[in-house]
């Protein structure tokens, strides 16, 4: 596999990518996505006499999106109802009980549609409707297919952006609320939720089709790493007196980080190489992070490697960790290689000079 059919498959593979996502409130700090709770959300929302104060905005933004619904309207004359149960004890997600209409809504993400969908319409026609209401069903999905010609299906991207109109019409002419913020924030979190599941598929089938293609590819950047990695070690060897090598090499959320110290020393101090992959063009870092770091220590350390380019942080238990870094704009071999020498030289003299001048003044 050349380097042009490689080329070719990444740039396949960038329609499969997926970038992050703006995070709801409703996603922090819980445990994944359960469909009970977020279809009683979703009734709360249709429902225009709930003290949201949105009036009809989810119920007008649901209508418009089902067939042969342009006559009706948009109000209910009972609250929503939540797992209604049959006959036959199973039991309908959500029932909306309209003005002059009714419809039954199933809110499918993680199941599949194995309802028993004949009983539910048995049981709307003899319990729920009296004859002369019209009688409308409904499956919300990410797919928006149903598997029963009764029941029209409805994608959830089809949905969020009806139901997203419908509050940008009122916000011409209502003030932002904190129920406004909330409607916005669990159109998102639905969002988040359905968008990434109907491309999971796609991604999945690419990378099954093209799994050899992407060994090789993820070979091909090993190789090139152990190459850098051992031209690194060279330039240490060659350029820093006194330089014992030691290295390690972690995977950092955007690229690999390769560590160099010097292996005479008592500390985990070392000089960072990152190489991240975060934008479309590669920008490296050199990163250096002094560890086991006291108040004097970290000043003489900000004076040794503090420059006008220099971003410093502080981390670990009690900040004992002091870390510097220096971003360049592309990477260039020879201009990465002569800052991680630069920077291992003042790290040796760190180490081996300043600190051991620290302790001795410490304990005297």
């Amino acid at each position: 596999m050349d380097l042009e059919q490689l080329r070719a498959l990444l740039a396949k593979a960038e329609r499969f990518y997926q970038p992050e996502r703006e995070p709801s409130i409703f996603a922090l700090g819980g445990r994944g996505y359960y469909e009970n709770p977020t279809t009683d959300l979703l009734a709360f929302f249709l429902n225009p006499a709930q003290v949201h104060g949105l009036e009809e905005c989810f119920l007008t933004a649901l209508l418009n999106c089902l067939p042969n619904t342009s006559m009706l309207t948009p109000s209910l004359r009972a609250a929503p109802q939540r797992e209604v149960v049959t006959h036959n004890s199973n039991r309908i997600d959500l029932v909306l009980p309209g003005d002059g209409w009714d419809l039954l809504l199933e809110n499918k993400i993680f199941h599949g549609q194995v309802n028993p969908f004949a009983d539910y319409e048995a049981f709307a026609q003899s319990k729920l409707n009296d004859g002369e209401r019209q009688l409308f069903y409904a499956v919300l999905s990410p797919s928006g297919k149903s598997v029963r010609a009764a029941w029209h299906g409805l994608s959830y991207a089809q949905f969020i952006e009806a139901a997203r109109q419908q509050l940008a019409q009122r916000m011409l002419t209502h003030p932002v609320d904190k129920w406004q913020v909330f409607a916005r924030d669990f159109l998102l979190h639905l969002e988040n939720i359905t968008v990434e599941k109907a491309m999971d598929a796609k991604a999945v089938n690419f990378v099954i089709e093209h799994l050899h293609q992407i060994n090789k590819l993820t070979r091909l950047k090993d190789q090139v790493i152990d190459a850098l990695d051992a031209k690194v070690l060279d330039k240490l060897d060659a350029e820093v007196p006194g330089y014992a090598r030691y290295t390690r090499r972690h995977n950092w959320k955007n690229g690999p980080a390769l560590r160099y110290a010097s292996d005479n020393w008592k500390t985990w101090s070392d000089v960072v190489l990152y190489l991240s992959g975060a934008n479309s063009t590669m920008m490296p870092s050199v990163r250096v992070y002094l560890c086991d770091v006291d108040e004097t220590l970290q000043e003489q350390g900000r004076k040794l490697f503090t420059g006008n380019e220099t971003k410093v942080w502080s981390e670990g238990k009690n900040n004992s960790i002091l870390g510097f870094s220096w971003v360049l704009d592309h990477f260039d071999e020879e201009e990465v290689l002569g800052l991680i020498v630069e920077k291992m030289k003042l790290l040796m003299t760190f180490e081996n000079g300043i600190r051991a001048q620290v302790g001795q003044h410490t304990e005297a």
